[in-house]
């Protein structure tokens, strides 16, 4: 039997601390969950509307989020809020984003200064998100895991990860191009931009490149494509492929080798 009932039967002065705690328990795990979604999205540009639930376990019917360019939706968005992450004033929580063919689930941190922290987090969303960054139409779906990803507003701070372009396709100007797959491994480089090394993972194209994309602008991309020069014939990729790459040698398996080394 618990002694509990016995030791406030005893000592009724306990009641009154008991009552207190109970009733701070009871509000702290209904604070609305406006706030939770106050403390994940200040800062970030991020907007949510029909937030429903608690500060711990909340949702949001739609969510977006704002670049200097133009709004993208993230579609349905909930969250898991990390009690303890608060008691060291950097708040921290279990996110999910759902969108057909366009999903995110990872740890969101809010760091010091303004600066948000992405750990352990997968992301998967269609290539035509990225289009108009692109000289060329493509096609295909991207998947990245996040390791480790820190930014301040626009300005990248830290990224550790990897990419992989799946049913990758090119737009040749006259036909579309099955390329294959590709992946790419991704980190920061030292100074707000971001490196990748872009490799084939299956698909007629060996790709061996070197990408830099530098703050706020420019870069350069560098490195190799290997195909049998048919391929591209077969495709009227010729003249494309002229814009970015140059022909260099021809292997023992018969294939050419383009070097690449261009400007952005």
């Amino acid at each position: 039997m618990s002694r509990l009932p016995v030791i406030l039967k005893t000592n009724k002065k306990l009641w009154i601390p008991l009552g207190v705690a109970l009733f701070l328990v009871f509000v702290i795990s209904n604070i609305p969950a406006i706030w939770g979604a106050y403390l994940l999205t200040r800062g970030t540009g991020v907007a949510l509307s029909g937030v429903t639930g608690t500060l711990w376990n909340g949702r949001a019917s739609l969510a977006s989020v704002r670049t200097a360019q133009q709004e993208y939706s993230l579609g349905q968005l909930g969250w898991s809020l990390s009690p303890l992450s608060l008691l060291i004033f950097s708040p921290c929580a279990q996110v999910q984003t759902t969108l057909p063919m366009q999903q995110f689930e990872g740890e969101i941190c809010s760091g010091s200064g303004g600066a948000i922290k992405v750990r352990k987090a997968d992301v998967s969303l269609p290539v035509a998100l990225v289009q108009s960054k692109l000289p060329v139409p493509i096609q295909g779906q991207f998947s990245t895991h996040i390791d480790e990803l820190e930014l301040r507003g626009n300005v990248l701070l830290k990224l550790k990860g990897n990419l992989t372009w799946n049913e990758a396709r090119v737009n040749t100007g006259a036909n579309w191009l099955d390329i294959g797959s590709f992946g790419a491994e991704l980190s920061d480089n030292g100074k707000n931009g971001v490196n990748a090394k872009l490799f084939q993972l299956k698909g007629p194209v060996d790709v061996n490149l070197q990408i830099e994309l530098a703050a706020p602008s420019g870069g350069k991309v560098t490195g190799e494509l290997a195909a049998p020069k048919s391929f591209f014939e077969a495709a009227n990729a010729i003249d494309m492929l002229a814009m970015f790459a140059q022909e260099d040698r021809v292997d023992e398996e018969g294939k050419t080798h383009y070097r690449v080394d261009v400007a952005l």
